[in-house]
């Protein structure tokens, strides 16, 4: 906005699915495997997938071993994972799915990651949303050496051919700096 300053924007903040088109959405910012479309879609940067719970809910809860661990604790699920109530990890070879039961289930990353904060159970995140709090441990990883896969984070509209100015600098823009501030976390 400093650099472009006759820019209007208006942001809408949702982890619902959108229709681009019938709705009037110039973009969407998209995390996740894309399912096939006519829409357009740019990658812009990779997450990855972070098991994690705070110290305090481990202590009283106990420290998963295994991934079929989860399977008795408090999870706190996304609802909009694709694979649903299957989580699939993987290390070397191996590749395991493990069927959890939530405890909470919401369509929001962050109230996972809140729920996580306040000890209520065990989440699976983006590194982007469950970072800091790792780094200052209010979050521990568990079953470290188990990968829960990476994740996409593509632009998506809904023409190649009709692309407004404004959405292709931000286009550009998000391209150029969105892996490096998920890199510094």
């Amino acid at each position: 906005m400093a650099r472009h300053p006759q820019v209007q924007l208006d942001i809408s903040l949702n982890d619902r699915l959108v229709d681009l088109v019938d709705e009037g959405f110039d973009l969407a910012i998209r995390i996740g495997r894309l399912a096939d479309s006519s829409l357009i879609s740019r990658p812009l940067a990779r997450t990855r997938l972070i098991l994690c719970a705070s110290p305090r809910y481990l202590r009283r809860a106990g420290t998963p071993r295994a991934p079929q661990d989860l399977a008795r604790h408090a999870v706190l699920a996304y609802s909009l994972f694709s694979s649903g109530n299957l989580w699939t990890l993987h290390r070397a070879t191996e590749q395991v799915q493990v069927r959890i039961t939530p405890r909470l289930l919401t369509n929001n990353g962050d109230t996972c990651v809140q729920a996580a904060l306040g000890h209520a159970g065990i989440v699976l995140q983006p590194d982007f949303l469950v970072g800091p709090a790792l780094a200052e441990g209010r979050l521990v990883q568990i079953l470290k050496g188990w990968e829960a896969g990476e994740l996409g984070i593509h632009a998506v509209y809904p023409s190649r051919e009709h692309v407004s100015p404004k959405v292709r600098l931000l286009i550009d823009d998000l391209a150029r700096r969105l892996p490096a501030r998920l890199e510094q976390g």
